[in-house]
């Protein structure tokens, strides 16, 4: 497949002036503090249009790359790509690039669209190209074609993609500010030589202890991407290979950002938040404050639905793609029976948002007040056009579920789970890092144990990993020990200790005893036992209550008869 820069578009980015499977290179405005070198693609192979992104190239010594190629067609280059007697490599914006790239042309033929863009990590950890390696070091290396998470992503675990190497989450360390104001030092585990799921991390302890805070560290260290940060500041010690963050918090008191908030950057995904705040829109409000709305969500989640359409749309081709329509319908039946999703639009034709129906009723219809509807089936994804429904989406009414021909009214629990899963879908990218602070808010004891197993089932998928922040010791039981964090105040301060028996299944009696001192706290049931036995002896008090006692109280008034 030939690698062609065609300058500036004067039509559609996504489709190639050239016909038959070409990668054609179009010129981007895009400035990285002096260094020009990000280009557009419009990419074919047998006859599928894709959409893989954008590549960033840096020429030795040189600032503007669309200029270098400028002149070298002006002194008679075709521009088919290797460029002559020029040294330069590139990187792409997403390692996605690749792997499209290697499921619909094979590895030997995105080899070759790799040697003719000069992919930085390819040649250098695959062909140990020396010419490569120095590149990489030049100036505009680091503050251009590394400038963007997914960059860095793609640069640091591109080459896996060719050597059939899955890229993941390693460990993360990160040094973080306790709620006393120290400096302390945390080792996230996500790897392990043991068969033990380590997806999820958990920070657990008692309210006002830092848990949350260190979430907030966490995401600001993130945005930040401050390189110059004294050597022992509060960040992540070693940066992480991770293509973005993901916070999902819908407790009303909390304060994570809600935007990436730097217009320096171009890809805005890196960092994404949902929860019940959003950005000001008008009104009395000031413009640097969000405000706090159940709309929030509800019109958050109808826009991930459509992304996940998008993206299922945009990688069909992909080798083992999950597939994220279908995935969400699984995950929500097992929380709630519905026959499917759809989201309400402002009226027009149903040929505007999807094709005429292969079988069955068309994907458009009313519902029961005069609304027009667009059905969200993966049945249907072929159907279905992304770009047209986010035009014309009337998002304040949310995600809808339809039963019988009639919408489902949730619960608040399983709206929240709701939330949190086509959310979660709707941005995930391979190899994220997924923050949930209080995933148990609102949630039935049956619905947390489901998040979880489910949420394992969607980061195996997507590569990812999570942390949760919480107070479920039903999470708990979810993960390894050396993945709980445990918080505690001593004498010498906050202290952050695994448990020293295995949580993974383990007895909930047990955690809750080591994790919240729960043998230290006086309960009203023993409260009631120590007046009963003031009147009557403990064996009396047993006989009387026999029917109605379990084994732990039966245990339990004999111990405290004994103590009297």
């Amino acid at each position: 497949m030939q690698v062609v820069f065609r300058g500036r578009a004067g039509r559609s980015l996504r489709t190639p002036t050239d016909s038959g499977d070409v990668l054609e290179l179009i010129e981007n405005d895009w400035d990285d503090y002096g260094h020009a070198t990000t280009f557009n693609t419009a990419c074919r192979i047998g006859g599928e249009i894709l959409d893989l992104g954008s590549v960033k190239i840096l020429f030795d010594g040189k600032t503007s790359s669309r200029g270098v190629l400028r002149e070298a067609v002006s002194a008679g280059w075709d521009g088919v790509l290797p460029v002559p007697d020029l040294s330069y490599v590139s990187v792409p914006s997403e390692i996605s690039f690749y792997e499209q790239l290697v499921s619909l042309l094979g590895e030997e033929g995105a080899s070759e669209v790799a040697i003719a863009l000069r992919d930085a990590s390819y040649l250098i950890n695959v062909r140990n190209d020396d010419e490569a390696v120095r590149m990489s070091k030049a100036p505009g290396f680091g503050s251009s074609l590394q400038r963007e998470r997914g960059a860095q992503n793609a640069f640091q675990d591109g080459w896996k993609v060719f050597a059939q190497q899955m890229a993941t989450a390693n460990n993360l360390d990160f040094r973080y500010l306790d709620a006393n104001g120290v400096i302390r030092e945390i080792l996230f585990r996500y790897r392990s030589p043991t068969p033990l799921p380590h997806d999820i991390n958990v920070l657990i302890g008692p309210n006002g202890i830092g848990k949350s805070q260190l979430l907030h560290q966490i995401v600001r260290d993130w945005i930040d991407d401050d390189d110059s940060k004294p050597a022992e500041s509060p960040g992540f010690i070693t940066r992480p290979s991770l293509s973005q963050i993901v916070v999902l918090s819908y407790s009303p008191f909390e304060r994570f950002p809600i935007t990436m908030e730097r217009e320096d950057f171009q890809d805005q995904d890196v960092y994404r938040y949902f929860g019940l705040r959003g950005p000001a829109e008008a009104g009395n409000v000031p413009v640097n404050e969000d405000v706090l709305s159940l709309e929030v969500p509800k019109e958050a989640t109808a826009r991930s639905l459509i992304s996940c359409v998008s993206d299922d749309v945009r990688f069909r081709a992909m080798r083992a793609w999950a597939k994220k329509l279908a995935t969400a319908e699984e995950v929500l039946r097992s929380a709630f029976s519905f026959d499917f999703a759809a989201v309400e639009v402002e009226r027009d034709d149903p040929s505007t948002f999807a094709s005429k129906a292969i079988m069955g009723p068309h994907p458009v219809f009313d519902g029961p007040n005069g609304e027009q509807f667009v059905r969200i089936s993966s049945q249907e994804l072929p159907q279905l056009v992304p770009d047209r429904i986010v035009d014309r989406l009337r998002a304040r009414t949310g995600v809808v579920f339809f039963k019988d021909g009639a919408p489902l009214h949730l619960s608040s629990g399983q709206r929240l789970f709701s939330y949190i899963i086509i959310n979660l879908l709707g941005v995930m990218r391979r190899n994220s890092l997924i923050l949930i602070d209080e995933p148990e808010l609102f949630l039935h004891p049956t619905l947390e144990i489901q998040l979880v197993d489910m949420l394992k089932e969607i980061l195996k998928q997507f590569n990812s990993k999570a942390l949760f922040a919480t107070h479920s010791i039903v999470a708990v039981r979810e993960v390894p020990a050396d993945c709980v964090h445990v918080f505690a105040r001593t004498d010498d301060g906050i202290v952050v200790n695994t448990p020293p028996f295995q949580t993974f299944g383990g007895d909930v009696q047990r955690i809750t005893s080591y994790v919240f001192g729960d043998r230290a706290v006086s309960k009203p049931f023993e409260a009631w036992i120590k007046e009963q036995l003031q009147e009557r002896s403990a064996s009396d008090l047993i006989n009387l209550l026999r029917d109605e006692l379990n084994e732990e109280m039966i245990i339990q008034i004999a111990a405290m008869g004994r103590a009297i």
